[in-house]
């Protein structure tokens, strides 16, 4: 079975997949579990049969759905196309997509390659056992003029040709084709077809978890973002919800590289050239008498361009308000904004070199020290304690007399409610550290209070939320770009 593994990789350029681990009682069914092969007992005198579903498995690694990114796309079209919160029909649309996808490809390189190709269905017919694996053999046998399992055509047949008759080359056209079939087989009741994981080198390669899903998670609200990752068998959380829209957000790191001159071999010195440059040494070296221009020598030198330097950065504190006002975590609003601009603020940071603390605050509050662990400042940033705005000044003073000279960005709306009472450690705070202030919606705000803001250090005043993630970058680029 390995030999035939290795076959069916040279036929498609040799993958980099790893060894499959081959176990014999499985249900045979395409089976595939964390790359552990199972097939039947009679399945294992079949080549043609094994040949054709290594190389069935092989293609969903290499053309569909092949990465994290482009799954997660599918299973976003088939959830419109359901119309309904099924994360295991949405699975199965997907999974049958990709397998129609990719056979179809297989079908079409040579005249084995379809002899495998309709092997290996008609084996997979054997486990029909609902309407939609019989709707999907009936297109199947009409779609590649095959005798699969002679299934009745059914109304599907006809649906499914006119969406598939582009073919299936054309990349642009899967989320929309994904979509279509969806709908039409949404009211049937699922059977052995696309009931397994779906395959993406991301899940193969054990980084799933780390691989960013931006396209994804910027069109969905949170809960409907970690239903797709559900789909896809990815675990999810808020934080990746936030980690994945700030992959598209770009902060340069401008650093200004550094040039150094060094000698290199020697020039004649002539009468116009200035007097220290002339090497007397190495001239009476050659010769006892100095003539200008015969016997006079200059160092030559050349310059190059050197790597910038590591210089010491700042460390960031991120104070952020999570109160009633900032409206939650949801697509458009302030707690949305707020927390990428926070987010991508204090990755680039860490990044850097910085040591990270953050304050999350309401009516209570949330602290996390200086430290060097990303995951739990994010941890703190992401909450939503959804109460009064009462910053805590002292807590915030404590954090920054450990760290003076630190970064602090303070994200909030300015419905400060406890400001005076916490002004003089505030305003030590800003005499510690390089203060940026960035209040919300300034249009009803009591004028008092921002200028009392205004006088702790930079502020910018904001009307419109999407404004504060160019603003915090424009920050991170001034503080961290150049450092």
């Amino acid at each position: 079975m390995l030999r035939i593994w290795e076959a069916a990789r040279s036929e498609w350029h040799y993958p980099p997949l790893p060894r499959p681990v081959i176990s014999s009682g499985g249900s045979g069914v395409f089976p595939f579990d964390n790359y552990r092969i199972s097939v039947r007992e009679e399945d294992l005198s079949d080549q043609l049969y094994l040949e054709s579903l290594f190389e069935h498995l092989i293609l969903h690694y290499i053309f569909c759905p092949r990465s994290l990114e482009v799954a997660g796309e599918l299973v976003l079209s088939a959830m419109k196309g359901i119309k309904r919160n099924d994360t295991i029909f949405a699975r199965a649309i997907v999974n049958i997509f990709s397998d129609i996808v990719i056979d179809s490809f297989r079908l079409e390189r040579s005249e084995h390659d379809e002899q495998k190709v309709i092997h290996l269905w008609r084996r997979t017919a054997e486990s029909a056992e609902s309407d939609l694996d019989m709707a999907v053999l009936s297109f199947l046998e009409r779609y590649w003029s095959a005798e699969i399992c002679g299934a009745v055509e059914r109304a599907e047949t006809r649906l499914l040709l006119q969406i598939f008759a582009p073919g299936v080359r054309d990349r642009s056209l899967w989320k929309r084709q994904c979509q279509q079939m969806a709908m039409v087989l949404s009211t049937l009741t699922p059977g052995s077809l696309g009931r397994d994981e779906i395959r993406t080198l991301e899940i193969l390669r054990g980084n799933a978890r780390s691989a960013p899903l931006s396209g994804l998670a910027s069109e969905l609200e949170p809960e409907e973002y970690l239903r797709c990752l559900e789909v896809l068998g990815v675990r999810g959380d808020l934080k990746r919800w936030y980690r994945d829209q700030g992959y598209r957000i770009e902060i340069a790191a401008s650093r200004s590289g550094r040039r150094d001159t060094y000698p290199t071999g020697t020039l004649r010195w002539r009468f116009d050239d200035p007097p220290d440059e002339m090497d007397v040494n190495y001239s009476l070296s050659m010769s006892p008498r100095l003539v200008p221009g015969v016997t006079t020598y200059k160092r030559d030198h050349e310059s190059c361009g050197m790597s910038p330097g590591r210089s010491d950065v700042p460390d960031l504190l991120v104070v952020l308000d999570s109160s009633r006002s900032m409206d939650g975590h949801r697509r458009g609003s302030r707690t949305f904004y707020a927390t990428l601009a926070a987010f991508k603020a204090a990755q680039f940071a860490y990044e850097q070199g910085a040591e990270l603390a953050a304050i999350n605050f309401s009516e209570g509050f949330l602290v996390q020290p200086w430290c060097r662990d990303l995951d739990a400042v994010e941890d703190v940033l992401v909450e939503y304690l959804c109460g009064r705005t009462n910053i805590p000044g002292s807590r915030i003073l404590e954090l920054v007399k450990e760290r003076r000279g630190c970064l602090i960005l303070c994200i909030t709306d300015t419905g400060i409610q406890n400001l005076y009472t916490q002004w003089e450690y505030l305003r030590k705070a800003a005499s510690l550290g390089s203060f940026v202030l960035f209040c919300i919606d300034e249009k009803g705000k009591d004028r008092y209070v921002l200028e009392a803001l205004g006088s702790l250090g930079r502020v910018y005043y904001i009307n419109t939320p999407e404004d504060i993630i160019s603003l915090v970058v424009e920050t991170a680029e001034d503080a961290y770009g150049n450092a």
